[in-house]
């Protein structure tokens, strides 16, 4: 059965337990089925290169996405892992906006995109959009404090550890060497890590 993307919201909304604080109205859907684009993407692909302008939001259906930067020596960084079901973006401005990171698809990808310009029309015609969209940008902003935090107070084997106790899906799906980078160390810190717990 194919679901729209509608239906797939109304999924996430029920996973993240903002179906409480937000129910999408008949016309609130109609509008997201109407202007989400459904694409495909393969392994290895980039969905959004770092520096290129973000024309759309992008809400992954099935896949794996992960969002890199290279560091000064050029070596890629990995800054966060996107599993299905999830927004990939919702920082979206008016003015023209630039790619901060390099987003790939660690497998094949299911993708909806809508453009920026709807983007701003659903912004100004749903109150439950605008909803959904604070309620992730909270759980983002709070997951980057923590992740911060975990930076500056943890050794790296207890920042493991929490990346263990708190996202154990990606030991499942993600290479080690982006995995080691993603928590701030070398594959061989890791693998050594691994080794001793």
């Amino acid at each position: 059965m194919v679901q729209t993307i509608a239906t797939l919201i109304d999924e996430t909304l029920m996973v993240m337990g903002a179906h409480l604080h937000v129910r999408m109205t008949d016309e609130e859907k109609a509008y997201l089925d109407a202007h989400f684009e459904l694409i495909h993407i393969k392994k290895g692909e980039h969905l959004v290169t770092r520096g290129e302008e973000v024309c759309y939001l992008y809400y992954l259906e099935s896949g794996i996405v992960r969002l890199w930067f290279p560091d000064k020596e050029n070596r890629e960084i990995s800054a966060r892992f996107i599993q299905a079901k999830e927004f990939i973006n919702f920082f979206l401005s008016h003015e023209e906006h630039h790619a901060h990171y390099n987003i790939k698809a660690l497998e094949p990808c299911k993708i909806w995109r809508l453009p920026k310009k709807d983007l701003h029309q659903l912004y100004e015609l749903s109150i439950n959009f605008n909803k959904l969209a604070r309620i992730h940008l909270e759980r983002s902003i709070n997951r980057k404090i923590i992740r911060e935090e975990d930076f500056y107070t943890l050794d790296a084997e207890a920042r493991y550890k929490t990346l263990l106790a708190n996202e154990k899906w990606l030991l499942r799906s993600i290479p080690l060497k982006d995995i080691a980078s993603y928590i701030g160390i070398t594959p061989q810190a890791l693998s050594n890590i691994r080794k001793r717990i």
